[in-house]
């Protein structure tokens, strides 16, 4: 904390291979655009190193990070008009009901079983598919980076992580996992907001 605090770039590269796949992954739920999650995610990243010398614990940058990215997203979904669309998705969570739920709701524990799902699913794809995928989201290689090194094109990288999180997004549909994100989405920003 005090290294990132004090501007050391390797603290910083720290936080950020431990929470970037988890955002990127997070992201795409809401805006449903695997470039535009990274764009997001990449600003928060920046936010946080703006404001580095805020923070007294892991938890609390973990916490701005996940809230950061939520109202990026949700920003981003506004000025293109569809929030109204994702917010009548979940229009059957009333209020009262989402406080009563908030007792017994754990935004880290949710997030860990929407992670491990993910992982699941990441081991599940196509070979080269679950290499590019990796290399991307979970090394941070740029898209040029990575064509470069598998010797292929630099469109057959961005294909390959776009059927990637396609066939990813269809498995936790069928797992029914799509409306749990939807309504961890909810749940957050009430816990957040009313704890």
């Amino acid at each position: 904390m005090q290294k990132f605090a004090g501007g050391e770039q390797s603290a910083f590269r720290f936080i950020f291979n431990q929470h970037y796949k988890a955002l990127c992954y997070f992201a795409f739920t809401i805006v449903a655009d695997a470039q535009e999650a990274e764009d997001l995610v990449q600003e928060t990243f920046s936010k946080l190193w703006n404001k580095r010398g805020d923070f007294q614990s892991a938890a609390s940058i973990k916490a701005f990070l996940f809230i950061a990215t939520k109202n990026a997203c949700l920003n981003f979904l506004k000025s293109r008009e569809r929030l109204h669309v994702k917010e009548k998705e979940f229009s059957y969570l009333q209020e009262d009901e989402a406080t009563t739920e908030m007792a017994g709701f754990d935004p880290v524990l949710t997030e860990t079983e929407i992670i491990h799902q993910l992982y699941e699913e990441i081991e599940r794809l196509p070979t080269q598919c679950r290499r590019i995928f990796k290399l991307s989201y979970l090394e941070g290689r740029k898209n040029e980076e990575i064509a470069t090194s598998l010797q292929i094109s630099y469109n057959t990288v961005r294909a390959q992580k776009l059927r990637a999180l396609k066939l990813i997004r269809s498995s936790l549909i069928k797992k029914n996992i799509v409306p749990l994100l939807g309504i961890y989405i909810t749940l957050i920003k009430y816990y957040y907001n009313y704890y």
